[in-house]
């Protein structure tokens, strides 16, 4: 095989391999980023005085975590709550018991706001790719049921604000969140859920 002949065949390939990663980047933008809400993109959020007030209280550990084995300081200051905002005491730590975790899962960094306990958990999720970014319920539990379904929701305000438009493993994630849901798992009635406030945590590998 003459050289000129090598050469067609490696420009052959080339091409072959540009449309190849030129159809996948297609595809990602119009199956999956393009569907994603602009988050803010603010490095000064990690300045923000709640981040202090939080240095000084305990970390809520999860049911399948080690507590040794988790940073001690406050990883979250969000407030969850449904319809009437929490007033009391009680009200307040209730709607306040929740950590923040992040893994990257799928190619994306999977941030969560809630409570494991082991046996079930819940709270809400932030997958963020790129500066932009869904928002979500989960829950789990351990006990099997014929009738489970995805929760059924309306985004009807939300706003994530982080101080980095990309994160590796081992990085430290600022942030802040500002949402209203309406849930519609229990129809005809609408529950209305507002979450807001401040978060920390590292980004952890699968």
């Amino acid at each position: 095989m003459s050289n000129r002949d090598q050469m067609k065949i490696l420009k052959y390939f080339l091409t072959f391999i540009f449309l190849i990663l030129a159809g996948y980047i297609l595809y990602f933008y119009v199956a999956v980023y393009s569907k994603l809400i602009p988050a803010i993109i603010d490095s000064n959020v990690k300045k923000e005085k709640a981040f202090r007030l939080m240095d000084m209280q305990k970390e809520i550990i999860n049911g399948t975590e080690i507590y040794d084995s988790i940073p001690r300081k406050k990883s979250s200051s969000v407030i969850l709550y449904a319809d009437k905002k929490p007033v009391t005491k009680d009200e307040l730590k209730m709607a306040g018991f929740n950590n923040c975790r992040a893994i990257r899962w799928k190619g994306k960094t999977r941030i969560t706001i809630g409570y494991n306990s082991g046996f079930s958990g819940g709270g809400y999720e932030i997958e963020y790719v790129l500066g932009r970014f869904k928002l979500q319920p989960y829950s789990f539990t351990d006990v099997v049921s014929e009738n489970s379904k995805e929760p059924l929701y309306k985004i009807i305000k939300q706003e994530v604000t982080l101080d980095k438009i990309n994160y590796k493993e081992g990085d430290s994630i600022y942030g802040k969140i500002d949402f209203i849901m309406e849930n519609n798992d229990f129809a005809p009635k609408k529950i209305i859920i507002y979450g807001n406030g401040y978060f920390r945590t590292k980004l952890e590998s699968l």
